[in-house]
């Protein structure tokens, strides 16, 4: 399937950087109100590939929020995945876009987070997704997990799901234990593909979107450039999240735009961008989701009994 960006698609929305620590002052007011409703949103994103290429994917779903909501809408793109669990913990975030793992770790943590949508790659489609092992294309010294022994593999940051997780349940079943492989940390999908196709890592992970679309429509990959050796089961799709600081009201609209008006169809309906460039990071748009949509995830973390899955950093 291939949507290369179309040029509307590639002007800048507005972007600040997201640090764990250093967050810029809530938009949200009292936070121990639960009915807020403040001027601007801060909508914090996954590290999933870099900030120029994240702000032009939102673009479209950033002018649809302020215009339904007649507020101000901030993109930030965290430095890593607890940053997002941290900035809505700290209440410097009223809308996250996590990852599944990061969703999983923010909940048991505590966050006062309510799941109002989830991703869809394609119009009437399964809401998932799935994890590739990857190594260089021609490269015929792996062929599937357990080849990743001895080797330098590139994860992608140790709270994502797609990058972390269930790439370790898979080598784990294929007999790799820790220490069996060299464990580095690329920090995105886009980073984790790259470094493989560039030599820097032997094998890797990343999500199937950004291996089979992302970086061929942006010429960094051409097919061909990565194997894929391994593919995980579903995964279920990365939810948005808001703070349950927010007032009822705001917590509904917000949910009627991403679930109503948040995709492809009606952003190109109503002009806010053109052809694929109204995909949004690559996925059609959002519908419904609930807690125990994430049920799967909850159950590897059970399997693997990884740290991440408790601590959330």
């Amino acid at each position: 399937m291939s949507r290369p960006l179309r040029p509307s698609a590639l002007a800048a929305a507005t972007l600040l950087p997201l640090v764990l620590t250093a967050c810029g002052s809530s938009a949200a007011g009292d936070s121990s109100s639960g009915k807020e409703d403040p001027s601007t949103l801060t909508m914090a994103i996954i590290p999933s590939e870099d900030a120029n290429s994240t702000a032009q994917h939102y673009k479209p779903l950033v002018k649809l929020i302020e215009d339904e909501t007649g507020k101000k809408v901030v993109l930030q793109k965290a430095t890593n995945y607890a940053a997002v669990i941290e900035a809505q913990r700290a209440h410097k975030a009223q809308i996250a876009v996590y990852g599944p793992l990061s969703y999983v770790v923010a909940k048991k943590s505590g966050v006062g987070v309510e799941p109002i949508a989830r991703q869809l790659l394609t119009k009437g489609g399964t809401p998932g997704y799935w994890s590739y092992g990857i190594t260089r294309g021609g490269n015929k010294d792996i062929s599937g997990l357990s080849d990743f022994k001895s080797h330098k593999v590139c994860f992608v940051d140790e709270n994502s799901t797609s990058g972390y997780l269930y790439p370790r349940a898979g080598l784990k079943k294929a007999g790799l234990k820790d220490g069996s492989y060299s464990k580095v940390m690329a920090g995105g999908h886009d980073a984790s593909a790259l470094s493989v196709a560039h030599g820097d890592c032997d094998a890797g992970f990343a999500d199937n979107t950004m291996v089979d679309q992302l970086l061929i429509q942006k010429g960094k990959l051409k097919k061909g450039d990565l194997k894929v050796v391994w593919k995980s089961p579903l995964i279920p799709s990365s939810p948005v999240g808001v703070s349950t600081d927010l007032s009822g009201t705001l917590r509904r609209q917000l949910t009627d735009v991403f679930t109503k008006k948040a995709n492809a169809d009606y952003l190109k309906s109503k002009g806010y961008c053109e052809g694929d460039g109204c995909f949004i990071y690559g996925y059609w748009g959002y519908v419904p989701v609930k807690d125990s949509d994430y049920q799967t995830v909850r159950d590897v973390c059970a399997t693997t009994g990884d740290p991440q899955c408790k601590a959330g950093s």
